[in-house]
């Protein structure tokens, strides 16, 4: 009697590449696509998320809990595409670049901040995100390092884009928070100094 076989299951990664590879294949589904991604409005997504959340909350929270997955898949295909772009040639990259960046709002962006920072407090996310700036600024520092080394002028090149305004703010912010920190810290040393006194 001859063995049955089950069909070996085809990677979701794998089926996916395919069915790319076979719209961009194709000039009128390819059209489509590009039609509908400069047509997307950021104003209309407001109104999706509120009916996508609020219509069932818990189908909402549900697929909230796949939040993770997305983020990596997305951070994945960033390096990837970063690892395409290195192949191409300076300019093409450099035009891409400016394009990107002049159609990216930077005004919503720092919305994220004051919109997450008072939800991170209510559910105690406090020490998770303060790691998290951590991991952030230390991946900061070594794009610093490895941009000095490649260009020893990169910092008046940055210098020249940067806005004077918001990084005077930026610093007072910074140079605010590290004198509460000294101020914290000092508090703590001079009460456990009391406190060994006062056992001795």
């Amino acid at each position: 009697m001859e063995e049955t076989r089950e069909p070996e299951a085809v990677p979701r990664a794998g089926a996916g590449a395919r069915v790319l590879r076979e719209v961009i294949r194709t000039p009128a589904f390819l059209e489509i696509i590009k039609t509908n991604a400069t047509g997307l409005d950021p104003e209309a997504a407001r109104e999706l998320v509120r009916t996508a959340l609020l219509e069932d909350v818990n189908l909402s929270l549900s697929l909230s809990g796949t939040l993770p997955d997305v983020i990596n898949y997305v951070v994945e295909a960033l390096c990837e595409a970063g690892r395409v772009f290195e192949g191409l040639p300076p300019h093409l990259i450099a035009e891409f670049g400016d394009q990107v960046a002049q159609r990216i709002d930077v005004e919503r962006i720092a919305e994220l901040p004051r919109v997450y920072g008072p939800l991170l407090e209510k559910v105690g996310a406090r020490d998770s995100a303060v790691g998290t700036l951590a991991r952030l600024i230390n991946t900061g520092a070594r794009w610093v390092n490895r941009a000095a080394t490649s260009d020893p002028y990169f910092l008046r090149d940055v210098a020249e884009q940067v806005d004077g305004l918001e990084l005077l703010r930026a610093g007072t912010a910074v140079a605010r928070s590290l004198a509460l920190t000294v101020f914290s810290l000092t508090g703590r040393l001079v009460r456990r100094l009391s406190e060994m006194i006062n056992k001795g």
